[in-house]
């Protein structure tokens, strides 16, 4: 690495009177050039190659410079082109104050377009500044020792880096006089800032090393101080390294040094093979024009802090003068990162994976401390999305106690399958037995108190240091490392994680499970078992996979054990419940084996099954047996439930019952209870209280229906009398779905009488399909009748189906004939009398029998139908005609004698009174009906029984 130092101080042009910096030769330094070999050039220490930084962000824009990449440095730059660089870095002669750089101190580091680097000091009361120009392959070693400690170690650290040409004299910046008071100046001599007592010696060739007042525990008080600050300031600064690059980041305070510790935090907060890349200012009065990544600004500096535009699109403003700032950036990285800080715990080093990829990308990687740098030689090596990967981050967090479910949910991809890989892998490691894996006594996978015991890391010195560097004060060294994490802090973690993401929980709870199994004995395994499918969120496929794993054993002893007499089940099946091994065939034989031999009716086979059960005293195995008996085959088998309850295991099966067990079961319990010699309970009544017992105290299903059914009769049929309250209470329909609908048909072929419930009865009954021709013509009678008596079937077309349904129905209980005779007459009165004059009405109604004219006979002489008959019929001839027609006598063949007797009283008792005050003109309009569509004979009957009523 070639090294040249440069001293300048603002002055005026005697000619223009233009401020510039006018270069002041650097004294040779005699034992440095005693030390430089003839014909050769001084090297200071570097293992790490320069990184490309051509057309990176924090580059001093110059002209291209004739400066060699190689590893001799080639011909120095121009003289007046490294002053335009110097001016542009320190920002001389722009901004407020243009004669001066400022009173205070200003320090920066840059990048030039030639690889070569720059860094400045200014000092001799705002009028000097020292510079180092880098040039060469090996100059970012120089950067990776972070610049800003030079800043701490003050101007003593500058003149201690070796200055090679010096030495060869071509170093002296031109023919210019030196200025004896720039370099007698103490304010551009002695540091400014806090600990500028730690410069190295000078010539020694060493760079300062990080610590003091930019060491870890200062960083992490400073970082305490400004909490709510890291994270987004970590964010913008990782994005400088992203594709495209992010906003230049604008941090304002009232000191410099304030804005030298914000960029010591970035420098130790970044992956080392990033440091040499970002440049920084510590102040600038004119940011437009600064071309680093970080630029320092003092409350004096022409810059808006309060332009919406320049904090949300130009730049990234940290405002740390009560200004706005931009808005907070969100990045999970410096999430954790900050998070690490607060709390005191050093943030990890790097990996051996990380060394093999940057040898596979031809870097070498940094082995000075015995371990290669995590993806860290160079970002070439090492893409930003792996360098910046949280997951790097997990093992420490992990064991500092701040990570939570909630943090791994907010990974996404590639980043938390590589996160929940790297818990698996802290299982592995973990310490304690399956006992410690349980989390009753297990700390939450919540954030332990800053800087605690449990909050520190063996990761190893803080990244940007060297293996000289003394631990500061405060941060735990190797021998001081925590142990490993234990298993009830992991398994909170699964835990939490599965409530965000169960598939992604799913292989940490796997391992945890494997874990905790691997250290159990074959004797306490089973349990064991049982309490990790328990206690870990396990998903159903990897539960059946751990059954079949760990309990495999267990229920293939119990299979075998079901060969030998049920009192040999009870260990093995206790042993096969408690490692849940449900996947086998072993359980499953043993409840149906159990089930069957309690619907047995051998009591010796009860007695036994009941013994068994009440020896494993499990209840789920109890409750999923006694769900088989309730569930397991058709109406018949109630019978033998019944007979188990009423038997001397009744108390061991009332005993394990409740509101869950199978209705079915509770059914044939309270039946056998209430049904019993001592209660006495039958029929409708024994069935009312078995309802009581049900949801909402009825039956509501087929299905319940018929076993409340088997288990009250039996077989047998309920009592005619009972049969209306049956459908009443379970209604027709539910019968009929049930496919007992033939069971009261009694409700319909013999009822007490024919009302409206009687007919919807029988219409309900029509969709059974056991009923007999009788039956179903019954029904089909009522349901007829009952539709002409409302008059939704025309009388004329009906009359016809309504004969064939006697017929069919033959013989018909009493009151169903009454019944259906009341309701055709009713429809025989509300017909209109030409229909009752005109077949097939006329030949039905004067061929019918008591059954039907009787009522007849009541509704037409009833008081209402007579008044109503005298008030319309006069002005009615038609109807006249046609009921003379109707009620007239003769001798028709097949004419009832009842007719003949009920057609004389209404032809007296109803036509004659309204015949005898009709007037001549409306006798005439009768006669003329009559005459048009009975004939002249009809007419003359007609004139003769009208005389013969009026001679009468």
């Amino acid at each position: 690495m070639a090294i040249r130092h440069l001293n300048y101080r603002l002055d005026e042009e005697p000619v223009t009177g233009a401020v510039r910096l006018v270069p002041v030769p650097v004294p040779p330094d005699p034992e440095a050039a005693a030390a430089v070999p003839e014909g050769g050039s001084t090297r200071a220490r570097a293992s790490a190659s320069a990184p490309d930084s051509g057309g990176a962000s924090g580059a001093v824009p110059a002209q291209a410079s004739d400066s060699e990449s190689g590893g001799e440095p080639g011909p120095w730059a121009d003289d007046a082109e490294v002053a335009e660089w110097v001016a542009l870095a320190v920002g001389a002669g722009r901004g407020r104050g243009a004669d001066g750089l400022g009173r205070e101190a200003r320090f920066s580091f840059s990048r030039l377009p030639d690889g070569a680097s720059l860094l400045c000091r200014t000092g001799g009361a705002g009028r000097g500044v020292r510079a180092i120009h880098l040039t060469g392959a090996d100059a970012a070693h120089f950067a990776e020792e972070w610049p800003v400690t030079l800043l701490a170690a003050g101007a003593g650290a500058l003149d201690s880096v070796t200055d090679t040409d010096a030495c060869t004299g071509t170093g002296t910046g031109g023919d210019v006089d030196p200025d004896p008071d720039f370099n007698s100046d103490p304010d551009f001599n002695s540091g400014s800032e806090p600990g500028s007592g730690s410069a190295l010696d000078s010539g020694t060739g060493e760079l300062p090393v990080p610590g003091g007042p930019f060491g870890t525990a200062e960083l992490t008080r400073f970082a305490r101080a400004h909490e709510p600050r890291v994270a987004p300031f970590l964010a913008d600064v990782r994005r400088l390294f992203d594709d495209p690059a992010g906003r230049q980041l604008v941090v304002a305070e009232e000191s410099p040094d304030t804005v030298a510790r914000w960029i010591a935090l970035a420098c130790a907060s970044l992956p080392p093979a990033y440091v040499p890349s970002l440049t920084f200012t510590t102040r600038a009065a004119d940011p437009g024009r600064a071309p680093q990544h970080i630029v320092g600004i003092g409350p004096d500096a022409d810059f808006d802090r309060f332009d919406s535009a320049t904090l949300d699109h130009l730049y990234r403003v940290h405002d740390g003068l009560d200004g706005p700032g931009s808005p907070p950036a969100t990045d999970i990285w410096a999430t954790w990162t900050a998070r690490l800080w607060i709390a005191g715990v050093p943030l990890p080093r790097a990996t051996a994976t990380t060394a093999t990829v940057a040898a596979d990308k031809g870097a070498a990687p940094d082995t000075r401390d015995g371990t290669a740098d995590s993806a860290d030689s160079t970002p070439d090596s090492a893409p930003g999305s792996e360098a910046f990967s949280p997951t790097r981050l997990v093992p420490v967090l992990l064991r500092a106690g701040l990570l939570s479910g909630g943090d791994l949910a907010e990974l996404t991809g590639d980043a938390r399958r590589d996160a929940v890989a790297a818990l698996v892998a802290a299982v592995r490691v973990s310490g304690g037995g399956p006992a410690a894996g349980r989390t009753g006594g297990g700390a939450p996978a919540g954030r332990t108190g800053e800087g605690s015991p449990e909050g520190r890391t063996d990761e190893g010195a803080p990244t940007g240091g060297t293996a000289d560097a003394a631990p500061d004060p405060g941060t735990p060294t190797a021998d001081q490392a925590p142990p490993p994490v234990g298993p009830a802090h992991l398994t909170a973690l699964c835990r939490e994680l599965h409530a965000h993401d169960p598939d992604a929980a799913a292989p940490l709870a796997l391992a945890l499970a494997r874990h905790r199994l691997g250290g159990v004995g074959p004797r306490d395994l089973s349990l064991e078992l049982a309490d990790v499918c328990a206690e870990l969120p396990l998903g159903e496929h990897d539960e059946r996979a751990l059954r079949a794993e760990y309990g495999g054993d267990a229920d293939e002893a119990l299979w075998r054990a079901l060969r030998e007499p049920p009192e040999a089940w009870v260990e093995p099946l206790r042993l096969a419940l408690a490692v849940a091994a449900d996947g086998g065939r072993g359980i499953d034989a043993a409840m149906k084996r159990l089930a069957r031999a309690l619907r047995a009716s051998d009591g010796t086979d009860r007695e036994q099954a009941a013994h068994v059960l009440d020896a494993v005293d499990y209840a789920p195995l109890t409750r999923r047996v006694l769900k088989l008996l309730g569930s397991d085959g058709g109406i018949g088998r109630l019978d033998l439930l019944r007979d188990l309850a009423a038997s001397p295991q009744g108390d061991w099966l009332r005993r394990n019952l409740d509101d869950h067990s199978p209705q079915p079961l509770r059914l044939a319990v309270a039946a056998a209870q209430w049904g019993g010699p001592g209660a006495g309970l039958r029929g409708v009544d024994l069935f009312g209280r078995l309802a009581e017992i049900l949801p909402g105290r009825r039956v509501s299903d087929a299905a319940t229906l018929r076993q409340m059914w088997r288990l009250v009769w039996r077989g047998t049929e309920p009592a005619p009398a009972d049969l209306p309250w049956l459908a009443r209470t379970c209604t027709v329909p539910l019968l009929v779905q049930a496919g007992l609908g033939r069971h009261i048909t009694g409700v319909v072929t013999a009822p007490d009488r024919v009302d409206q419930e009687t007919v919807a009865f029988a219409r309900d009954l029509l969709h059974e399909r056991g009923l007999n021709r009788r039956q179903r013509a019954t029904a089909h009678l009522l349901v007829l009748a009952q539709d002409l008596a409302d008059r939704r079937r025309a009388l004329p077309q009906s009359v016809h189906r309504l004969q064939a349904l006697h017929v069919d129905a033959a013989p018909l209980a009493v009151t169903v004939r009454r019944g259906v005779g009341d309701l055709v007459a009713l429809s025989l009165v509300r017909a209109e009398a030409p229909q009752l004059a005109r077949p097939p009405v006329f030949d039905y109604l004067i061929s019918s029998g008591p059954e039907l004219l009787d009522p007849y006979r009541q509704l037409m002489l009833d008081e209402r139908r007579r008044d109503q008959l005298d008030r319309d019929l006069p002005l009615q001839p038609e109807d006249i005609s046609a009921y003379y027609y109707l009620w007239r006598p003769t001798r028709r063949p097949g004419t009832s004698l009842d007719w003949r007797q009920v057609a004389q009283e209404l032809l007296r008792e109803i036509l004659a009174p309204v015949v005898a005050r009709l007037d001549e003109r409306r006798l005439g309009e009768v006669a003329t009906v009559i005459a048009n569509r009975q004939g002249g004979a009809r007419v003359r009957e007609w004139n003769a029984w009208r005389h013969g009523f009026h001679a009468g």
